[in-house]
């Protein structure tokens, strides 16, 4: 697989946000994307199966990443996703 990276931008709670998303596959051959919000540490996301959607890792977790945001980029990646499929 080909790493891409994505650089887009959402708001959130009328806040502007830049997202940087990379995507790889670790050891395992599962997606991964590594995304920065606003130049913050970088974290994983990854699809969680018990929520049924990309949400950040556990053991990666940023606490600067709020809810809100979690939750839009968790969508956009899947659309990335899909589309990357589709092509």
């Amino acid at each position: 697989m080909k790493t891409i990276t994505e650089i887009f931008e959402i708001i959130a709670e009328g806040k502007p946000y830049t997202v940087k998303t990379t995507s790889f596959l670790n050891g395992m051959e599962k997606l991964r994307f590594r995304v920065s919000v606003n130049n913050s540490p970088v974290c994983i996301f990854g699809w969680d199966e018990d929520l049924d959607r990309f949400a950040i890792l556990k053991d990666a977790r940023d606490p600067d990443i709020q809810p809100a945001v979690e939750m839009i980029v968790a969508r956009k990646l899947e659309n990335l996703f899909a589309k990357k499929q589709a092509a």
